[in-house]
């Protein structure tokens, strides 16, 4: 049975932030009919102990799909697979894509969900911040998470909302274009081709009032924009730039 949104939240050894994100979540309203996903691509750590908490307030279910690391080797691979993985285990006809590091600032999943609700076509997008320097994620630490939010909020750099960070995607369109290339491997292009795709199909943003603040963390894509791994993923991304659908002729999004 369907539900109205299905937020689908990945996480990569990032439990220090995934409990702030959740915490956000819970005190905020949500669409009467709702579920919560979170995919650990990680390790078996803090993360599941974590999401217990909420599974009440935030009808949420822990999902891990780490099962390549358990044998040691953490192994990186795009968010997309475990993206993918909740969306077919999801029952909403909105997804709505989100990450660990993700703090939300008023009722972002309402305001992102409805204007999916009259045209399937949008993509729901957020005003969004970026905590360059830690001082919001510092804050939520030394005050358990009393203090002035909107205070701080204005002194921080814009969030490139074009990317899912955080957004709002009919189930019916993230389905037609078969969700997340999964031949994608390393750091990035993953996010721009998704999005391209989407709007080669029809789509187009929507923004909305939903606030958010990335909460801070080391930018390791940085580092690694001559990866050979990078320098795959972008040459992929050019290579299918007119190719819409994907994922064809295989099982995708497969725990």
């Amino acid at each position: 049975m369907r539900c109205t949104t299905s937020i689908i939240i990945t996480t990569f050894q990032r439990p220090h932030l995934l409990k702030w994100g959740l915490y956000s979540l819970a005190k905020q309203a949500m669409p009467a009919d709702f579920e919560t996903i979170v995919l650990n691509d990680g390790i078996h750590d803090e993360t599941e102990a974590i999401c217990q908490k909420y599974e009440q307030k935030l009808n949420l279910k822990y999902v891990f799909t780490g099962q390549r690391n358990l044998d040691g080797n953490i192994k990186w691979r795009i968010p997309g697979f475990a993206i993918n993985i909740g969306a077919r285990l999801s029952r909403g006809r909105i997804l709505i894509i989100s990450c660990a590091e993700m703090f939300h600032l008023n009722d972002c999943i309402l305001h992102l969900s409805i204007p999916l609700l009259s045209n399937p076509k949008l993509l729901g997008i957020p005003i969004a911040r970026d905590d360059q320097d830690s001082s919001f994620l510092n804050n939520l630490v030394a005050t358990n998470g009393s203090f002035d939010y909107n205070g701080f909020y204005n002194n921080y750099p814009g969030l490139n909302t074009s990317l899912p960070f955080l957004t709002s995607i009919s189930r019916e369109e993230f389905f037609a274009i078969g969700g997340y290339d999964e031949d994608f491997i390393g750091i990035g292009y993953d996010d721009n081709d998704l999005m391209l795709r989407l709007a080669n199909n029809g789509c187009t943003y929507s923004q909305t009032a939903a606030e958010t603040i990335h909460l801070y963390h080391e930018r390791i894509w940085y580092a690694r924009v001559n990866s050979p791994e990078t320098i795959y993923n972008r040459n992929l991304f050019y290579e299918r730039q007119n190719q819409v659908v994907r994922n064809q002729n295989r099982e995708w999004g497969k725990l």
